[in-house]
């Protein structure tokens, strides 16, 4: 579903991103981590074609460097950290406007359209307050109907930069929920993120970055067991919980 291929991206001169490949299929729900300047948005942004890049990227075998914006906008939906939402609308009319792709201007919607919409509110549990103004919401409903916006584009691939900032420890349980959801439902989702509990725990698989490089592809147990967490913070690690799923919490030592 997804092929990157020796992506390298300078920034002013600088390299951000040195070389990553890897590659990505349907119903993956991936967590992307590392130490902040370590390049993950950078390499997001640039699989959303919104850098320039040397190396390749591929949709569905498609190279996204030679497709139009709404080709690429069919088959990669990306939400950015803290994104902002012109216009105070209300969150029905939002939803409508990601359908912008399949849609003439001023066109009524389509069953299709309607449909569409109708299972992303269902995905994302926001039906309660489809009628509420945006600037009414709280972070956690607000991260909700940005991620349900993104659902409702239909596109394969789900971008998410960062989703559980500033949210309380139960609002991001809920987000991350809705993102293993959303990647069980059939697509392909990669989820920038500080919260290593919660990757560890929701994710199928983690990619890490360090420096630019990419350090570590493999499983949330072996990400654990390998040492590298350890090695990619400078710091150790110690598991101080299993779930019922057996899935492992950590915490990092404090030196006294």
């Amino acid at each position: 579903m997804l092929e990157v291929k020796n992506i390298s991206v300078s920034i002013d001169g600088k390299e951000i991103i040195k070389n990553v490949s890897f590659s990505a299929g349907k119903s993956e729900n991936i967590s992307l981590i590392g130490t902040n300047g370590a390049g993950k948005t950078t390499l997001l942004r640039a699989v959303s074609s919104l850098l320039k890049y040397s190396g390749g990227i591929y949709a569905n075998g498609s190279d996204l460097a030679i497709l139009k914006e709404k080709e690429r906008a069919r088959l990669i939906s990306f939400v950015p950290q803290g994104a902002e939402i012109a216009g105070d609308f209300c969150v029905s009319h939002f939803l409508e406007l990601s359908r912008y792709l399949y849609r003439k201007p001023w066109e009524t919607l389509s069953k299709n359209d309607k449909s569409a919409i109708e299972k992303a509110v269902g995905l994302t549990g926001i039906a309660e307050f489809t009628e509420r103004k945006l600037s009414t919401l709280s972070g956690g409903e607000r991260q909700r109907v940005l991620i349900a916006g993104a659902i409702a584009q239909e596109s394969s691939i789900l971008l998410l930069d960062e989703p559980l900032t500033y949210l309380d420890p139960v609002q991001r349980i809920g987000i991350a929920e809705i993102i293993r959801k959303t990647a069980e439902s059939g697509r392909l989702v990669i989820t920038v993120t500080h919260e290593i509990n919660e990757a560890l725990v929701f994710s199928d698989r983690i990619l890490a970055l360090k420096n630019g490089s990419l350090v570590f592809d493999g499983t949330p147990k072996s990400l654990l067991e390998s040492g590298t967490l350890a090695a990619l913070f400078d710091c150790g690690f110690v598991t101080f919980g299993t779930l019922e799923n057996g899935r492992n919490l950590v915490f990092p030592e404090i030196n006294s």
